[in-house]
């Protein structure tokens, strides 16, 4: 761009005055078109003229028409004005959560379900705002927002963390992981009284205390002497199904992610009424939120209230092939 676009005298409200004279080459509809009188445009290009040092028009009582000089003008001042729109529109749209960046985080267990759809619906009516995924774990994800690697997170509640602020979209419930040869893979239903003094394969405790203690809580009691060691630790939902499929205990999953996790040798059974659940929130920095985070506070909220409003789907959710869930049906 030549210098002309960097003149401190000059402004864009003289460049759009010149432009659209230069396009009409007539002084009086030039000022209708940009609704201002004749002697304003004719002291606004007398001043653009002085500020560059060039004249830029040759008027007489017939006819007005651009020198070289202003024929150079036009060309460059159109690119000008067109990059000023820009900037502007993008300023406004940042400022209204349309446009900008917006950096989120899932959690392991939450990909898919209210999380997916939540992220599917913020692409699908913001789409000016550029959003970056990744994956953590609750844990990971607040250590992430509180050292701004990222603006939002889903993760499981509780998270006790004065510095993030922390809002539970819902709750969904917890159903049961058992191996397909277990007797527990025969029931339709099963009680938290059944899974007693089972080996529990579970995830570590570090990944999320919080949430991790609540879960357990959830099938086992508050008491903690009546929760079950861990036989065996494993990071994420699909290693976990894995190691109960080999023999190794039951576990927990949510019910979301066991509609979209098959594992040959494990099958999923619901809970018995009331059914024990784990939590979905939203989380993001105390007093950092931005226009694009409210906007996905919004669809947040929408999204939940949907779901909130639908009737549960109480169904099989083992793998049709399953001997385990050809038994039941018998």
């Amino acid at each position: 761009m030549i210098g002309f676009a960097y003149h401190a005298a000059m402004e864009l409200r003289q460049l759009r005055s010149f432009v659209v004279l230069a396009e009409e080459l007539h002084f009086r509809r030039a000022a209708e078109r940009l609704g201002i009188a004749q002697p304003s445009l004719s002291q606004q290009l007398r001043r653009l003229e002085a500020s560059l040092g060039v004249r830029l028009l040759e008027r007489d009582r017939r006819r007005v028409a651009l020198t070289p000089a202003g024929a150079a003008l036009l060309e460059e001042a159109r690119g000008v004005l067109t990059a000023a729109d820009r900037a502007a529109d993008a300023a406004r749209g940042a400022a209204a959560g349309e446009r900008g960046r917006l950096r989120l985080n899932l959690t392991r267990s939450l990909t898919g379900g209210l999380a997916g759809e939540i992220v599917e619906r913020f692409r699908a009516q913001h789409p000016g705002v550029d959003l970056e995924l990744d994956v953590g774990t609750s844990t990971l994800n607040a250590v992430a927002l509180r050292e701004d690697m990222i603006d939002v997170a889903f993760v499981r509640p509780p998270l006790l963390d004065d510095g993030i602020e922390v809002v539970e979209l819902g709750r969904e419930p917890m159903v049961c992981v058992v191996p397909t040869r277990h007797p527990l893979a025969r029931r339709r239903a099963i009680r938290p009284e059944d899974v007693i003094g089972q080996p529990l394969v579970w995830w570590p405790e570090g990944h999320a205390p919080a949430p991790w203690r609540q879960m357990i809580a959830e099938v086992y009691g508050e008491d903690e002497d009546d929760w079950p060691p861990v036989a065996r630790a494993e990071p994420e939902e699909e290693r976990i199904v894995r190691a109960v499929a080999s023999g190794s205990g039951i576990s927990f999953i949510g019910l979301e992610r066991s509609r979209s996790l098959r594992v040959p040798g494990a099958v999923y059974r619901r809970f018995a009424a009331p059914e024990p659940t784990m939590g979905i929130a939203l989380a993001w920095r105390r007093g950092a939120e931005t226009p694009a985070l409210q906007r996905l506070r919004e669809v947040a909220a929408e999204a939940a209230a949907t779901r909130a409003t639908q009737p549960p789907r109480r169904r099989a959710t083992a793998p049709r092939s399953s001997p385990a869930l050809a038994r039941s049906r018998r």
